[in-house]
């Protein structure tokens, strides 16, 4: 069984009135950026499944996601070294 070469050119070849939109497009009101908005940093470590787990568990069980465990622990951080809490 010998399997034909496909010619690229002419697979890709469209005319262009196809890609054309077939009805008027609708207008989309821009939205102003929001210059105020803080930039956010990832912050990270690796840890070892024992922890990984644990921190899980913990989000189930207070209905917490791991970012609001991390802005808790890091506020406490903070505070534990007289900074304010702005997690």
């Amino acid at each position: 069984m010998s399997k034909q070469k496909v010619n690229l050119a002419e697979a890709f070849n469209v005319n262009k009135n196809d890609l054309q939109p077939k009805t008027e497009p609708e207008s989309v009101a821009s939205t102003p950026v929001d210059k105020e908005k803080p930039k956010k940093r990832h912050i990270g470590g690796y840890f070892n499944d024992d922890v990984y787990r644990q921190l899980k568990h913990l989000g189930v069980e207070n209905n917490m996601t791991t970012q609001d465990i991390l802005a808790e622990a890091l506020n406490a951080f903070f505070r534990m070294h007289d900074k304010p809490p702005i997690a």
